[in-house]
């Protein structure tokens, strides 16, 4: 704030000392009142400045008033670097993370919980004598499931009725590579056409798979017939969005009930699977040539 900007006060301040000075056979001036009106003399001597603050001195009676950002954001460019940026995949958090900091004043924070990466650009220095610095500019990536794992993960364990299980394989068969699609593709064909028939048995056959023995009516004809279904299978699918393909097996189960069957599956150790492929990008993030912390800044 320049000096011609303090005029106004202090030339107020000077008007009313000397208005006081004419009259003051006809006006009691206190002692408050000169206190007071030296305090604004003092108040009008302009902006007060402390490295990069910047604030002016007011009396106990008023306000103080914090000026710095107002100041600064009148200059062409702000004194550092603060902020925070999310960015949506690990090559561009890495692009930024190189663009924007060294290696001496960078750590990167893993924290598998949550799957994020959040790298402090302006983080302390490292070493025994490393400077303290302000640690708010950041830049964050967290992994997300994609969008095909995230169906299988929500339905991992959930029991469903016998048509509902069909469309559900139905829909989701392009990410199951064991057996073929098409195999699996025919299993929930044949449970969608075989729901109103009356289950009486099951028995585990040596290659792998489950027989389920059934009768029905027709045209009040009795008859019966079996269903082959596997008892495991795998899919090959993308953990996280943009991420590689991994493959996750699977075991599936049922339970007879009053002839009627539900089918659940199960997901082997899915959340070391999502451990591991989180590991993969922080071993990425340790070639670039940043320390990495596992935790949070």
């Amino acid at each position: 704030m320049s000096e011609t900007q303090n005029t106004p006060v202090s030339g107020l301040v000077a008007g009313q000392l000397a208005a006081a000075v004419q009259t003051q056979e006809h006006l009691e001036i206190s002692k408050s009142t000169i206190e007071q009106l030296g305090a604004l003399t003092v108040a009008a001597a302009g902006v007060r400045s402390l490295g990069d603050a910047h604030f002016l001195v007011l009396p106990p009676e008023y306000k103080h008033v914090d000026v710095t950002k107002a100041i600064e954001g009148a200059l062409p460019e702000p004194h550092r670097k603060s902020g925070i940026v999310v960015m949506s995949d690990l090559p561009s958090f890495l692009k930024y993370v190189a663009d924007q900091a060294t290696p001496s004043s960078c750590y990167i924070y893993a924290h598998p919980d949550t799957r994020a990466l959040v790298a402090v650009l302006n983080d302390h220095g490292q070493g025994f004598n490393g400077m303290p610095a302000w640690r708010d500019f950041r830049v964050s990536y967290t992994a997300e499931l994609s969008r095909e794992f995230a169906t299988w993960y929500k339905n991992d364990r959930k029991p469903m009725e016998q048509e509902e299980f069909a469309v559900f394989l139905e829909d989701n068969v392009a990410d199951i590579s064991e057996p073929s699609g098409e195999t699996m593709l025919q299993v929930a064909l044949t449970l969608q056409a075989k729901t109103e028939v009356a289950f009486s048995s099951h028995r585990r056959l040596d290659n792998g798979q489950v027989q389920l023995t059934y009768t029905e009516n027709i045209d009040a004809r009795a008859g019966a017939g079996d269903i082959m279904i596997p008892r495991e299978f795998a899919l090959g699918l993308r953990l996280f969005k943009n991420g590689d393909g991994y493959k996750v097996r699977a075991r599936l189960k049922y339970r007879l009930g009053g002839g009627k069957v539900k089918f659940w599956y199960e997901l082997d150790r899915v959340e070391n699977a999502i451990e591991d492929a989180f590991n993969a990008y922080v071993e990425q993030a340790r070639a670039s040539g940043y320390p990495v912390l596992i935790g949070r800044p």
